[in-house]
């Protein structure tokens, strides 16, 4: 993705292989259009959130901006098929649509056109995404990589392909235990058979969750519970966890390694934005373009 934007790179969107695939994609859905009555007709929601995916692929840090580089760059306009920029308070009302709405539609479409169906194993995870230090909705967390940061944390559910089946972005100071029941209850709709965290998901309710769903779910043990556990799974893990087959399938925790790696490679952490509601219309159009790539 491009942070800095001009003329040279205003002209890039016609041969990037992957936002021409991704608005052809946009096309091919059926999304709900408010009907026209009065006043001025409506703006397509296709040609919305294709400005969104193009605010997303410059990443440009807010709908103001966006409006200006639609009114400056009219090769925009015509690639997200808009005969009239709309108002910034269109894009407001959109983008509210889009994080309440859209984004579960859409994302279930592109699951179902990859034929997610069976994903036996689900890898679970979180990783830090710092913000601005001015912004005020973002709270001060630790990380491994950070140590302390002030930002937010994306929570994901991913299967060991790397297709990101569900996702909760949070403030950083919440914890990853805490989040997790939450992504564990969306897999109810896949039959799921194991989910692997790490040690920070060493938790009787995370485990007691998975298994209202008909879910195994595995971490390590956490290092601070360790003196505590004298149940089952405390001395049967550490055992199974030295087994070759143990080894392997824990193994499989580099694939959301992998997804986290790309995702920032690709700009999902902006450290310089301030604001929940921006980062969360940011983060969601970084997961359906990642979960796309994988329909190319």
């Amino acid at each position: 993705m491009i942070s800095n934007l001009n003329s040279e790179h205003a002209w890039s969107y016609e041969i990037d292989p992957l936002l021409a695939s991704l608005f052809r994609y946009i096309d091919s859905l059926s999304l709900p259009e408010t009907p026209y009555v009065t006043g001025r007709p409506p703006v397509s929601k296709k040609s919305l959130l294709k400005c969104f995916f193009l605010k997303t692929y410059f990443a440009i840090d807010s709908l103001r901006k966006l409006v200006r580089v639609l009114q400056r760059f009219r090769c925009f306009q015509r690639a997200c098929g808009l005969g009239e920029v709309p108002h910034l308070s269109t894009f407001s009302r959109a983008a509210k649509w889009f994080r309440e709405q859209g984004f579960p539609v859409f994302h279930a479409q592109v699951l179902k056109d990859l034929e997610v169906r069976y994903p036996k194993i689900v890898l679970i995870d979180s990783t830090a995404l710092r913000s601005s230090l001015y912004d005020s909705q973002a709270k001060w967390g630790v990380s491994t990589r950070y140590h302390w940061f002030k930002g937010y944390k994306l929570h994901l559910c991913t299967t060991a392909e790397g297709i990101i089946l569900s996702h909760v972005l949070t403030t950083a100071n919440r914890n990853d235990a805490a989040v997790a029941p939450e992504l564990l209850v969306s897999l109810k709709q896949w039959d799921i058979e194991l989910v692997l965290g790490d040690a920070a998901y060493d938790s009787e309710k995370v485990r007691q969750t998975a298994k209202q769903s008909g879910i195994l779910f595995i971490s390590p043990i956490n290092r601070r519970n360790s003196e505590e556990r004298k149940d089952a799974y405390g001395r049967v893990l550490p055992v199974f966890l030295k087994t070759r087959f143990g080894q392997w399938l824990f193994g499989l925790r580099r694939g959301i390694e992998r997804v986290f790696n790309e995702l920032k490679s690709d700009g999902v952490e902006q450290p310089r934005w301030y604001g929940f509601h921006r980062y969360v219309l940011h983060v969601l159009c970084c997961i359906l373009m990642h979960n796309f790539e994988f329909l190319l």
